[in-house]
């Protein structure tokens, strides 16, 4: 199974326009034009997903809702609350294993989760969380089977590659 862990793209600060209430945070226009390029990035790049997940967290759905419109895929996409910031790594896992027939998963979260997520994958450990910028991607490739055995760091892109290789398909591919 091979994992891929999206960051949000950027998103409105804490503010009046959110209540100040960090679910509400939209992203920005900055953060959609970014986002979208992104998703251009990996359809370039030919990564598709049988399974997307998203934290219900407004910027990570707005982030989803981007990247599944680049990449046209039809299936949709489920809302896990294991993804949020302060989520669980056990969770995360529970949720995979119902899921361990999927060949190529996105899940679309926040830090310090994914970087978290990502450190046990590859280190056994979340002791340590590994820095994902906004809109930064990595892949992970772990047995569907026994996913607590952690697996292997495939790839790792800041968002600015991401977006170069988008950029790269030409105004005309939106």
């Amino acid at each position: 199974m091979d994992i891929h862990l999206l960051r949000h793209g950027i998103a409105a600060p804490l503010g009046e326009e959110n209540e100040f209430d960090d679910g509400g945070r939209a992203l920005t226009a900055e953060g959609i034009a970014k986002m979208h390029e992104i998703g251009l990035g990996l359809r370039r790049l030919g990564i598709t997903f049988d399974l997307v997940a998203s934290s219900p967290l407004l910027r990570a759905k707005q982030t989803t809702e981007i990247v599944v419109q680049a990449l046209k895929i039809k299936e949709p996409c489920e809302e896990w609350t294991q993804l949020e910031p302060n989520g669980s790594i056990e969770g995360v896992l529970r949720a995979l294993q119902k899921h361990r027939d999927k060949t190529s998963v996105l899940l679309v979260g926040h830090q310090p989760m994914l970087g978290l997520l990502t450190c046990f994958f590859v280190f056994g450990s979340d002791r340590v969380s590994l820095a994902l910028k906004k809109g930064g991607m990595c892949c992970i490739q772990a047995d569907g089977a026994s996913l607590k055995d952690g697996g292997e760091l495939v790839w790792m892109l800041p968002p600015k590659i991401l977006r170069a290789i988008g950029e790269k398909s030409g105004k005309g591919a939106r």
